[in-house]
């Protein structure tokens, strides 16, 4: 039995003015895909686990991944999606390939126009899955999915069946790539053919309002592991797209996969899914308090000043996990307006951090101890920030941090502590601040360019603060002029009636 497999994740935020190119990605091909690409926490790694214990011959072909950002470049994505279409090509000449199985995001935007249609009109992932299917017609074809993403009719015509995250934050990578590969391998060895019942809900949701460890995403997801214990079900996800796309197809949508013979009962559990997610509509709200960037920092000094330690306070907005730019500074300059009570804090205020490669190269090249004349923010998202001119010493250096080989700097500016990236990553990464030698739990005030905190924040957070921050992944959806959103649609239209 031979499967082919491999994949590519991005979550393309198009609001963002950057263009994600070949430099944010990491790349594994091949054989690379198994000895350096396997990671805990990738859907990758479970689909290749899994196959492997059931005695499939695996034949890798190309695993791409980014940090959200702004929408790929036309030819990235066509190098990448032709070197896979190679391999699978290659690997055919050699003995039949009996399915196929995909590690994939599901919200990823290319520049420009893709297979003759509008970029808004077709995701990456299809058009990548309908070139595979063109190459591998009739074999069973399975994907794992971001559960943010965004469903459109080509990837649903070309893939047979799909697993999507059940948490987020996502913890359950690997478990649903395990789900996706035990989908494949169910039906090759059966003999019976995937279906996959769809029912699209006409609402928009920002991440930070649909926590899976609250209500109501927590029945929400007990309801399809509930569908997922019926006779023929396989897998029942929820899949609420990605607000930050302005695209035709973004909305939240129910996939149910199950055996052909079950089809009716996997109608059945799409549409009770969505009618129980439309009824909890007016349900979701922000998990923690939520004020703009001014109220949020007043908030959060009267906490510390209780002996609340330590508190977190995100900048939503400009969340590069999201896709957002990580340089605009409306947070920052409520931050500097507030300096005098931010100097009276009894640890300085730790803010991480900025995406400005500019300042972390003079940083890193003055060196630790060295006074720097920089200019922070504003470089890149020129609309929600602007150059905020700062006199810092630097305090910490590192070159090559983690996959995507950033540069960081740690420094000062009087009792403000500001980590900067040269590369677009994620601020919630676990390791970025133990890299720059900080202990989160040390500080009493943290800042952060995040949604919801990641668990290695909120383990330690006791209190957490959403700032409604300028920028290209603002929460209030409301507040977006979207151009290309199918309308009406939920709550940009708060009184549409629907039902599924």
């Amino acid at each position: 039995m031979r499967i082919l497999t491999g994949g590519i994740n991005h979550e393309s935020n198009s609001l963002s003015p950057i263009i994600t190119g070949e430099d944010d990605f990491v790349v594994f091909r091949g054989n690379e895909i198994i000895a350096k690409g396997m990671s805990p926490e990738y859907s990758s790694t479970g689909i290749i686990q899994t196959l492997r214990s059931h005695g499939a011959e695996i034949i890798p072909t190309v695993l791409a991944r980014a940090v959200p950002n702004g929408v790929v470049s036309a030819a990235f994505y066509q190098k990448i999606k032709n070197e896979i279409l190679d391999r699978a090509r290659e690997a055919l000449k050699e003995g039949p390939i009996d399915g196929i199985c995909l590690a994939l995001h599901g919200s990823m935007k290319v520049q420009g126009d893709l297979s003759g249609k509008a970029a808004d009109e077709v995701s990456a992932e299809g058009d990548l899955c309908t070139a595979l299917r063109g190459i591998l017609p009739g074999v069973p074809f399975t994907a794992a999915l971001d559960m943010h993403a965004t469903i459109t009719p080509d990837l649903l015509e070309a893939v047979n069946g799909f697993a999507g995250y059940k948490t987020a934050p996502h913890t359950d990578c690997l478990e649903t790539g395990e789900k996706a590969a035990e989908m494949l391998l169910a039906s090759l060895g059966s003999g019976r053919k995937l279906y996959t019942a769809y029912t699209g809900i006409p609402m928009m949701i920002a991440g930070e309002k649909s926590e899976t460890a609250a209500e109501p995403m927590a029945s929400l997801i007990k309801g399809c592991l509930s569908a997922e214990k019926q006779d023929g079900i396989q897998a029942a996800s929820i899949l609420l797209g990605f607000p930050w796309a302005d695209s035709k197809y973004n909305a939240v949508t129910i996939l149910v996969t199950s055996f052909e013979e079950a089809k009716n009962t996997a109608d059945r559990c799409a549409r009770d899914l969505a009618l129980s997610f439309w009824r909890s509509r007016g349900d979701f709200t922000f998990r923690t308090e939520c004020y703009d960037s001014r109220r949020a920092m007043a908030a959060a000094y009267e906490a510390v000043a209780k002996g609340e330690r330590p508190v977190f306070v995100s900048d939503s907005g400009d969340n590069p996990t999201a896709g957002a730019a990580g340089d605009a500074t409306d947070l920052l300059e409520a931050i500097i307006a507030t300096m005098d009570q931010a100097d009276g804090l009894p640890t300085p205020l730790l803010y991480s951090g900025f995406y400005d490669a500019e300042a972390a190269a003079a940083c890193i090249r003055a060196g630790e101890n060295a006074a720097q004349d920089i200019t922070l923010g504003g470089r890149r998202d020129t609309v929600n920030g602007r150059k905020i001119p700062l006199r810092v010493q630097v305090k910490k250096t590192v070159r090559d941090f983690g996959p995507y080989k950033s540069g960081l700097a740690l420094v000062s500016y009087r009792n403000l502590l500001i980590t900067i990236t040269s590369k677009h990553i994620g601020f919630g990464d676990e390791d970025l601040l133990p890299a720059l030698g900080i202990n989160a739990g040390d500080y009493c005030l943290i800042a952060v360019k995040l949604g919801y905190l990641e668990p290695c924040f909120r383990r330690i957070a006791a209190r957490a603060i959403l700032a409604s921050s300028r920028g290209c992944s603002h929460e209030i959806l409301e507040n977006i002029p979207y151009k290309k959103v199918r309308r009406p649609i939920y709550p940009l239209d708060p009184d549409i009636d629907w039902t599924p």
